[in-house]
This record gives C-alpha cells, sequence and structure tokens, in this order.
C-alpha cells in the first residue's frame, strides 16, 4: 500500500495509540534526561541526578548525550516519557548550540503535556537554564517540578543538597 500496512488484526491496540498520540499525552511514566557538555561538567552533573532517580527506584530513566545521539531518538523518548531534564552549558551567552537545536525541533514537532526541570551550567554567566526555560514555556501544556540548578563550571559540593531536592521533586511528579 502506498501510505503503510494495512492491519487487520489487533485494531483497538492501534486505535488507542492514535488516540493518545493524537492528544500528545505520553506514554509512560518515567524520565529523559538530555546534556550537553563542552568540558563533562555538565554531563557529570546530568549523571549525578540520574544516579540520584535511580537511588530512588526511578528504573524508567533515559540518559542522552545530545552531542553525539541523533535527535531523532531523543525526540522518541520524549514524546515516549512524562518527564524530562535538560541539561546545558551557556555558550556566547546562549544555550548551548546542539541543545539548542533540539529545543527548535521540539518546538517545531509541537511536544506538549510534559513536566520538566531544567540545569543550567556556566562561568560568569550562566544563562542557558533561564533561556531554556523561556523556549519551554511559549510550548504548550508544559510543567516545571522543582527550581532549575544553577552551576558554575561544574557541580560542587555544597550544591549536592540542591541537587537531592531536585530529584525528588521529580520523584515525587512521578508518583502523583
Amino acid at each position: 500500500p502506498l501510505h503503510g500496512p494495512i492491519w487487520r488484526k489487533d485494531i483497538p491496540w492501534f486505535l488507542e495509540k492514535y488516540d493518545r498520540w493524537s492528544r500528545y499525552e505520553p506514554e509512560e511514566k518515567g524520565v529523559v534526561i538530555v546534556y550537553g557538555s563542552m568540558y563533562g561538567h555538565t554531563q557529570n552533573a546530568a549523571e549525578v541526578l540520574a544516579n540520584l532517580l535511580a537511588q530512588k527506584n526511578i528504573s524508567n530513566l533515559r540518559v542522552y548525550d545530545i552531542s553525539k545521539t541523533h535527535y531523532s531518538y531523543v525526540i522518541s523518548d520524549l514524546f515516549c516519557y512524562s518527564h524530562f531534564v535538560l541539561a546545558a552549558p551557556t555558550y556566547n551567552t546562549g544555550i548551548y548550540l546542539p541543545m539548542e537545536d533540539l529545543l527548535h525541533d521540539m518546538a517545531a514537532l509541537n511536544l506538549q503535556n510534559r513536566t520538566y526541570s531544567l540545569i543550567g551550567n556556566g562561568s560568569w554567566a550562566p544563562l542557558s537554564a533561564k533561556k531554556m526555560a523561556a523556549q519551554l514555556a511559549s510550548m504548550k501544556n508544559m510543567q516545571q517540578v522543582g527550581e532549575p540548578l544553577t552551576i558554575r563550571s561544574s557541580l560542587k559540593k555544597e550544591q549536592l543538597p540542591e541537587m537531592e531536592q531536585l530529584a525528588q521533586a521529580i520523584a515525587d511528579s512521578l508518583q502523583a
């Protein structure tokens, strides 16, 4: 057939999928952590958060390096899962370009009805979390959970309680 296969069995399953996708509802509760990192420090922060979530028995968890993973894989999981975390450094007072490209694709594909958290990084002017939040604010029914975590160059030991609070807020939101 010109437009794809003709399904003859399990029609209710396909109709349920179509209905859910047409309403932009997530298929599963879970978290996608997407990070971009120039020197490894934002990656470290994302991995610390992933470990904290795993310690809270969050098993539906995906972690992607947006610099090395094609957007199509990330977008697929962003549509599948209920929650996501974006972690990116500031680059020339903007968002690290691979993350900015992902945000552009998220808007172009009309991602909506998700819960998100943010981690921003920068040395003298860490603006990435603020700028990511502004882009997400233009998308429909996006709800922020937890306060954006801003790190200056690298995650400091003194910031671990803030990271723990963010992980707890995400875990609580998943169980709601």
